[in-house]
């Protein structure tokens, strides 16, 4: 009994403080029942913040197959009012976005926190359980570490970096071409695509199957030189463009051009202008590294941006933004502050603007943000979906209220209401068309009657080269060829959709 009574005390004492120390029960968001729940919630909210300034959520299995099967119905309605068009509108349009891979997407959440120094961290995530095909497979695969941000020399304004399959989207692309056309579509557009980079010694379909890998942009704008283009003086721009896999592609071309020089030093094959640039310093040079292309501005930006021993990978600001959203990803996009201050300097160096462009000048300027630290978001492929993270001067509010005017449903709804006022101002222009075409029918058959003392005629006895119409054109598909012309006679066509215009004398 003893034994009982000891062990009830400590069990009564645990529940105490167990009770002191737990959070009140009002911290705790309640769920709603289970069988209310949508079954993605939980997969999305791990990768949220709750409780900023904005959080949202929202189940969209199998609306996109909804709204194709609404998109269809629209594509029907407007094939009745232009037959001619039929066979391009009415299509599977749930075949159609399932091949693009929009039904992948079965959820996706927002969250923006605020941070109190004026900056957000910005959070966006689309849930793919089933994983990416089409379209969405052509944002690359795994995340890894920001492979090229090692080009970037120390001063760059903006860095951008991304992981495209070039390949996967043109396969997907010809998947849905095949589908609405057939084989030879698909076949046609291939042979379009071979034959538009031949003149150059260039095969696009090669560049497309070989754009699998990352590529990136470097900027740097000088705060002391500028640049003077025609109707615009601006900082002189630094840039290199590096893409990956496209380099052997793009060499029998180079190897063709005339004004281009070829310099090799190793493993890269320089090419650049024969003659001195027109413009002050921009001299470009394309430079083929293995597999990798590269456009620079000049020779001496290729040569920081390629042999610099420490970069903006290695400066504190970068390393800062980067420990604010992920070490990982498929894309990136860096901007420093600077890159800001150098456009607002747009006005300053401008000042013999006319006043019209001044004032446009100004309202840009005017809208542009003045953050005080970098701006940095990037983008990762997960296992379940595809995270978005930012770490941004404002919070995702603006762009909600953009999605709310322009979401599918809105749009649907505009079109819904567009299309049968459309139809009956077509119908009415069609309706008039055909009567104008009765009554140039109808006097010239007069003629004919007059010319010839009979009171029948044909249509071939009115329209041709050298007749009394010269040409007659169908507006709606009609068919001129029934119509009886006789004279005192109304003129009657049918239209494909059913509806008669008569013209009576």
């Amino acid at each position: 009994m003893k034994k009982h009574l000891q062990r009830m005390a400590v069990w009564l004492g645990a529940i105490f403080i167990g009770a002191i120390a737990a959070p009140a029960a009002a911290d705790a968001v309640p769920l709603v029942k289970a069988s209310e729940q949508s079954g993605h919630f939980a997969a999305v909210q791990k990768h949220l913040e709750l409780g900023g300034t904005l959080y949202g959520y929202a189940d969209i299995d199998g609306d996109v197959l909804k709204l194709a099967d609404s998109l269809r119905g629209i594509m029907e309605q407007m094939a009745a009012a232009q037959p001619e068009a039929a066979p391009f509108l009415k299509q599977d349009f749930r075949s159609i976005f399932t091949l693009l891979g929009f039904d992948d997407v079965k959820a996706f959440g927002l969250s923006s926190v605020p941070e109190g120094d004026g900056s957000f961290r910005n959070r966006v995530f689309f849930l793919t359980p089933d994983g990416r095909h089409g379209l969405l497979a052509g944002l690359g695969g795994a995340p890894v570490s920001p492979a090229l941000v090692k080009l970037a020399p120390n001063g760059t304004d903006f860095y951008g970096e991304a992981e495209v399959d070039l390949a996967e989207v043109y396969k997907t692309i010809k998947a849905v071409v095949t589908k609405v056309g057939g084989e030879t579509s698909a076949n046609l557009m291939e042979e379009k695509i071979k034959q538009a980079g031949a003149p150059a010694s260039i095969s696009l379909l090669d560049v497309i199957n070989r754009w699998k890998g990352r590529s990136a942009f470097v900027l740097r704008l000088d705060p002391e030189k500028t640049l003077a283009l025609p109707n615009l003086v601006m900082p002189q721009p630094s840039f290199l463009l590096a893409i990956e896999g496209v380099g052997p592609a793009f060499e029998p071309m180079l190897k063709k051009l005339p004004p281009l020089k070829l310099t090799v030093a190793g493993t890269r094959k320089t090419y650049s202008l024969a003659q001195p640039s027109p413009v002050p310093g921009i001299n470009p040079v394309i430079v083929i590294d293995g597999q990798t292309l590269y456009l620079a501005t000049t020779q001496g930006f290729f040569d920081e941006c390629l042999d610099h021993k420490s970069g903006l990978a290695q400066s504190p600001e970068f390393v800062k933004a980067l420990s604010r959203v992920s070490a990982t990803g498929n894309a990136l996009a860096y901007v420093s502050p600077a890159f800001f201050d150098r456009l607002n300097d747009l006005e300053r160096l401008n000042p013999n603007l006319p006043p019209q462009n001044q004032q446009t000048l100004r309202m840009i300027l005017g809208n542009l943000p003045k953050p005080a630290q970098p701006l940095i978001a990037i983008r990762s492929n997960l296992p379940n979906g595809i995270l978005i993270q930012s770490h941004w001067n404002r919070s995702l509010k603006q762009d909600v209220a953009l999605m709310a005017m322009y979401n599918p449903a809105t749009v649907g709804l505009l079109a819904a209401m567009a299309i049968p006022a459309f139809q009956k101002v077509r119908t009415a222009s069609q309706e008039k068309a055909v009567l104008n075409n009765l009554r140039q029918l109808a006097a010239a058959a007069d003629q004919h009657y007059l010319e010839n003392n009979v009171d029948t005629a044909q249509l071939d006895q009115l329209v041709g080269p050298d007749k009394y119409i010269r040409a007659l054109n169908s507006v709606a598909g009609e068919d001129y060829s029934e119509v009886t012309l006789k004279q005192g006679e109304p003129l009657v066509v049918h239209l494909p959709d059913g509806r008669e215009v008569r013209y009576d004398p």
